[in-house]
């Protein structure tokens, strides 16, 4: 386990880790993505690996390290080896001290905990460009909902600075907690993954019984605009059937303003490596173009505006 901050501290404080600055598909305009560590689930294809757990962690990559040992040096709890097993997970801080100490940047702390004051300095350096672009800020993961008492603080103090903002959500988790977060967001893009939800638990490690009821009790607050994301992954999600019942369940609701279709990639494949995970996906392709523009035929012709991610 990761160092954790004391109760009071933690209710003050989200895991952030990465900031990412021009950001361009997550809301309109050019935005500021933050993105907070700890996600309840665990999608075979999910491209930042790094963001599933709610703890700092360090991140290993084998073809920048110069074998100084630096790091077995630096490490105060001797989970840095000179071995095979490089580190070792099961007694690693996550404090990056290693990290720290690594001339080469072969080893990387992912996770820190944060103050929202710090959050809104660092976004405020791209005021200018919310202004002459249209955009704003993004929270996403991990899943915000998943540190809900600081998304929520985060998203009213963004909303107080006047700025437009944006959730990117799986919609796992309790109404409670998801209702308090989506109170001071602008804009919600909501990902479905798999109607069925037998399939969707072998996929994601989680049913989607609470995913789909968020979105419908979400659909019902007028003042929300929701976007629907949809991750494409060949073999898994992209069936006929899947895309017809998706499109079933979306019609019924109100406020959807279109789906989103995100094509599969497995760029994040090495960073699976870098934590010491095994990647299951790696033979899978990019689904191709035709089959995106078959699958956003069905969805326009139920009467669902759709986006094709790379295609439009």
């Amino acid at each position: 386990m990761g160092p954790t901050p004391p109760e009071q501290e933690r209710a003050l404080t989200g895991l952030v880790f990465d900031i990412k600055h021009f950001a361009v598909h997550d809301g309109p305009g050019i935005r500021t993505t933050v993105f907070l560590k700890g996600c309840p689930l665990r999608c075979l294809w999910c491209h930042s690996p790094e963001s599933q757990n709610s703890r700092p962690e360090i991140a290993f990559y084998s073809d920048l390290c110069m074998g100084c040992g630096a790091c077995v040096e630096a490490c105060p709890n001797g989970a840095q080896t000179m071995g095979p097993v490089k580190v070792r997970r099961e007694i690693c801080l996550g404090c990056g001290a290693c990290a720290d100490a690594c001339y080469a940047g072969a080893l990387v702390k992912i996770g820190d905990w944060v103050a929202v004051e710090e959050v809104l300095h660092e976004v405020e350096k791209d005021k200018l460009i919310y202004e002459t672009s249209g955009g704003g800020v993004t929270l996403s993961g991990g899943e915000p909902a998943a540190q809900s008492l600081f998304a929520s603080k985060l998203l009213k103090s963004l909303k107080g600075a006047g700025y437009h903002t944006a959730l990117d959500t799986s919609g796992h988790a309790p109404w409670e907690a998801f209702e308090g977060v989506i109170l001071h967001a602008d804009l919600v893009l909501y990902d479905l993954k798999h109607m069925d939800p037998k399939t969707h638990e072998e996929l994601t490690g989680v049913s989607n019984g609470l995913i789909l009821s968020n979105l419908r009790r979400l659909s019902q607050q007028v003042s929300k605009t929701i976007v629907i994301r949809v991750p494409v992954v060949p073999g898994l999600n992209d069936s006929t059937d899947n895309i017809e019942a998706m499109a079933d369940f979306l019609e019924g609701l109100g406020g959807i303003e279109a789906v989103e279709l995100l094509p599969y990639h497995n760029i994040g494949a090495p960073k699976y490596e870098a934590l010491g995970w095994e990647y299951l996906l790696s033979h899978l392709q990019t689904p191709t173009r035709d089959r995106l523009v078959k699958m956003r035929g069905q969805l326009e012709a139920r009467g669902l505006r759709t986006i094709l991610e790379g295609v439009d």
